[in-house]
């Protein structure tokens, strides 16, 4: 699980995240992030991607589009990919460049115009003609050609996120579009690209990838340039290598940055973890314990948290069971599972770490960075 990456890897954060909750500085339900770390990260993958003569565009939903860890991130990764229009908004608002738009959420008619104005995306993706049909009007009205890319479907499409043109039909709609006035099509992409894969505990190439690939085939067949093969999914430094040996041209780290791929809890990742989550045992029954929630994330796939009423007793401790409420529910709270003899308190200190998505909860972020003398500091509190 993450958490022992995490004691293993950047013990130091557990400790000053778990110091904060001590000394009131920050309440339950926040997320630590650890600045520092992301700055490396980000340095790696995109020395990584540099080699293999790839580019980059980050996603930043998963810490809420943080302006310390974006400005942290684009020391390395100039640009970023906006999920939706809300994430192009928030980044536009900071003044970060955002060059792909469109996925995995296209962009609502009337906030077409805003984004095409003032982020001017290297690309945007589109999931079918009538959307392509209005973002050609606008990019026509603003005297704009806009390049597009377009979103290829496959059998591994997560709920909530269909749509696209599937291997079949991909050449009748690109060309199509290709006669949209202000549009010129670029590329294609899809999500996810590449999957983890529990058996063999490593990434493979998914269905998805596989009908981009056929795509591309066909639309080089029809006389389409591509500029642009975007294939996003778990994009971490060792994933890289996969995207170059498809054929990509581009990749999409997000939970790279911070150390929360699933690679990183079983112990060979590249990057450092860099989150934790902090929250506080808030009553006691027989067995158990309820603990704090607000961030629980359905797919976080947490086991374990440090528990303790000091920071010494929290680190030294082994992690006790956790247990997220099912999906359906509200996260109120979650459950500690609480061994024969083992005693914990109202008001104790606990630290989880797990796979994060702070753009969909009600959770506090809290970033630090530890200096060059080694000493921890509290940058910001959201």
């Amino acid at each position: 699980m993450f958490l022992d990456a995490v004691r293993k890897r950047n013990p130091g954060l557990i400790r000053f995240a778990a110091q904060l909750h001590r000394e009131g500085m920050i309440p339950p339900n926040t997320f630590v992030i650890d600045k520092g770390a992301v700055r490396k990260n980000a340095h790696m993958i995109a020395s990584r991607a540099h080699e293999l003569g790839l580019k980059l565009y980050f996603m930043a939903k998963q810490f809420s589009y943080d302006a310390e860890i974006m400005e942290a991130i684009r020391e390395s990764i100039p640009s970023a990919v906006a999920v939706d229009w809300m994430g192009a908004e928030a980044m536009m608002a900071q003044q970060v460049p955002v060059k792909h738009v469109g996925h995995l959420v296209p962009i609502p008619f009337h906030t077409i115009p805003k984004v095409m104005q003032q982020a001017r995306p290297e690309v945007w993706t589109v999931l079918d003609l009538e959307a392509a049909a209005e973002v050609s009007r606008i990019a026509s009205a603003l005297n704009i050609t806009q390049p597009v890319l377009l979103r290829i479907t496959g059998d591994d499409l997560f709920p909530g996120q269909e749509g696209g043109f599937t291997s079949k039909n991909v050449q009748e709609a690109a060309k199509r579009i290709a006669d949209m006035p202000g549009l010129e099509v670029a590329g294609v992409t899809s999500y996810p690209c590449f999957a983890w894969d529990e058996q063999s505990l490593s990434y493979k190439p998914t269905s998805n990838l596989e009908h981009v690939q056929i795509a591309i085939e066909r639309l080089k067949a029809e006389g389409f340039t591509l500029k642009q093969i975007n294939l996003p999914g778990n994009t971490s430094r060792s994933v890289l290598s996969l995207v170059a040996q498809y054929g990509g041209t581009h990749g999409e780290p997000g939970h790279a940055l911070t150390g929360t791929t699933p690679e990183q809890s079983q112990g060979h990742c590249d990057e450092i973890p860099a989150t934790v989550y902090v929250s506080e045992i808030s009553s006691i029954a027989p067995d158990q314990a309820q603990v704090y929630g607000g961030g629980l994330y359905p797919r976080a796939h947490a086991r374990g948290a440090l528990v303790g009423s000091s920071v010494d007793e929290l680190v030294e401790r082994e992690p006790l069971p956790i247990e997220f409420p099912p999906a359906q529910y509200i996260d109120y709270q979650c459950t500690l599972k609480l061994p024969e003899g083992q005693r914990v308190h109202c008001g104790d200190t606990v630290v989880m770490s797990f796979r994060f998505q702070l753009f969909v909860l009600r959770s506090y972020r809290a970033i630090v960075e530890q200096d060059e003398h080694g000493t921890w500091k509290l940058l910001s509190f959201h």
